[in-house]
């Protein structure tokens, strides 16, 4: 995709190129959950051709908490930042030149994985349910 827009694993940009695309931060609150995606997505549809290479020197893990109440808690600040990037322009921009593997990629990668939980989150108790009336009906 050129860049990589992800979440809380800022890449090393150029300065001036950032610059021109008008810098990384957002106006908005619900906005600055996100920035360094919208980083991504901006030299993505400004970039010109330009990528942004990566190479990894430290595998470092963060230290978190690891207490159900903290886990979710940065889940929510993930799905409402996948939320709030799904109504922007940047989004539809980037669903109008993709081509369809990177658009497909694209769209799993940010929200298409919340909506795909929520599919099997709610299709899971009418598979037991169809089970059970099939079960129950003496086929």
């Amino acid at each position: 995709l050129g860049a990589r827009m992800h979440y809380g694993h800022p890449d090393i940009m150029n300065k001036l190129q950032m610059m021109q695309q008008g810098g990384v931060s957002k106006a908005t609150k619900t906005l600055n959950l996100s920035e360094d995606i919208f980083a991504g997505m901006d030299f993505t549809l400004r970039g010109r051709g330009r990528t942004i290479r990566h190479c990894e020197y430290f595998h470092l893990a963060k230290g978190r908490d690891l207490g159900f109440n903290s886990v979710l808690g940065f889940f929510c600040k993930l799905s409402s930042g996948a939320g709030e990037q799904i109504i922007t322009r940047q989004m539809f921009r980037l669903g109008q030149i993709f081509h369809l593997p990177e658009c497909l990629t694209f769209y799993y990668a940010h929200v298409g994985y919340y909506v795909t939980q929520a599919l099997v989150s709610y299709s899971l108790p009418l598979m037991v349910f169809t089970w059970l009336i099939i079960l129950s009906s003496d086929c």
